[in-house]
């Protein structure tokens, strides 16, 4: 995660410092995002029926593969921005198999009880990342050629491999797998149909869609919203960046360590109202105040990744062994959609009622939202779920395309 931290910064600076275009930048964002929106879920069915040990050997081999030949492109100056588009789309189709079949992994090697402290320590490294990788970036950057720095993520990635070559990691019993498209279709859409078994995990899941809606603006808009609302210049822009890594980490090791309540459903939506509270004082903070900002913004990211790790953990926890990766994957898929569409909508509100208002309404509909999932039964009852009571209902759920009520 660090190396490829490096190497994306590392490729995002070059393309701005080459064009200076804000549609380049644009296109390479949408190239990271298409494959998990379009190919998610076919991954992840993939993941359910391959090796997953052997998934993340090849993602990560297809990976440091890629960074090798941006490595020799850049070192032969034969580098064209189509060829960056094009690898950007090859390390995101690496990770789309990679994260399903680590997370599926994790429910295999993991206790169901213990699965909230590694999500815990996972959202306290992504943090951490996020608040190293950048400086690293800019120093190798600093220190090294571009084709240099590409070859930081070659060794990171070799790193990578090396442990699961060693480790063994138990694989779910499955059910014959038939040969080809009709069959993958088939299972893709069985992925599907599970889920719609589970009337909480669709809330749930629904819930997640919403709360990304309404939050990918407010981080979108955030270097706007301190310099026009706050008059800030980078330094306070910085400020209230690192203040968001810091609470990342400090969630993620505080979940970690405790684990969280006996009931995730409450753990998790409890969190996530809480963000919403903070997101809500963000959006009211006095004009002379940016301070109040970046105290708000690392009280969001504390409570993110106490609600991000318990939800993973609901789901890794619910959801058949045999099932994780095309659920993980449709999952992620889902989110991502909504953030395109939320940018996209959000800016005319913007534009109409000021940036305050977006950061309002994201506080406001995220407390609404938990509320309303702490309520639901179906969502409380996926605190007892477990694999066996996932097989009785998915075996009595209605057929894709069958109404329902």
């Amino acid at each position: 995660m660090l190396g490829s931290s490096v190497a994306q910064f590392a490729l995002v600076w070059y393309l701005t410092d080459l064009t200076g275009s804000a549609v380049v930048l644009a296109t390479a964002t949408t190239m990271v995002m298409l494959p998990q929106i379009v190919l998610g879920p076919l991954a992840g069915t993939y993941v359910d029926r391959w090796n997953r040990r052997l998934v993340m050997i090849v993602a990560d081999g297809i990976i440091a593969l890629l960074a090798l030949w941006l490595a020799w492109l850049f070192w032969s100056g034969n580098l064209a921005i189509w060829h960056v588009y094009v690898i950007m789309v090859g390390r995101s189709i690496g990770g789309i198999f990679h994260h399903p079949a680590m997370h599926a992994a994790t429910a295999m090697l993991v206790p169901k009880k213990e699965l909230s402290r590694v999500q815990g320590l996972n959202q306290a490294m992504g943090g951490a990342v996020n608040v190293i990788g950048p400086p690293l970036g800019a120093l190798a950057l600093a220190l090294l050629a571009l084709h240099q720095v590409m070859l930081i993520d070659v060794i990171t990635a070799t790193l990578a491999i090396a442990p699961l070559l060693l480790v063994r990691i138990p694989e779910p019993e499955r059910k014959p797998a038939g040969a080809g498209p009709r069959a993958v279709v088939g299972d893709m859409l069985e992925g599907l149909r599970y889920v719609r078994s589970m009337p909480g995990m669709m809330i749930v899941i629904g819930i997640a869609i919403g709360l990304n809606f309404v939050g990918a603006p407010t981080w979108t808009l955030l270097p706007l919203y301190v310099r026009d609302v706050f008059a800030g210049d980078a330094a306070g822009l910085g400020l209230v960046q690192s203040a968001f890594g810091v609470g990342l980490v400090t969630g993620g090791l505080v979940l970690s360590a405790w684990g969280g309540l006996k009931s995730r459903v409450i753990t998790g939506f409890v969190s996530f109202g809480l963000t919403g509270l903070a997101v809500l004082s963000v959006g009211g903070a006095p004009a002379t105040a940016l301070w109040v900002v970046a105290v708000g913004w690392f009280v969001f990211a504390f409570f993110n990744a106490i609600g991000n790790g318990t939800f993973m953990a609901l789901l890794q926890g619910s959801v058949r062994p045999d099932m994780q990766g095309r659920v993980v994957s449709m999952v992620m898929s889902a989110v991502q959609l909504a953030t395109p569409v939320s940018l996209a909508l959000s800016a005319p509100m913007v534009e109409r009622f000021g940036l305050r208002s977006w950061y309002l309404l994201a506080g406001v509909v995220t407390i609404v939202a938990c509320l309303w999932a702490l309520t639901s039964s179906a969502v409380r009852r996926l605190d007892e779920v477990g694999a066996d009571e996932a097989l009785e209902i998915e075996e009595s759920a209605p057929a894709l395309g069958t109404p329902s009520v």
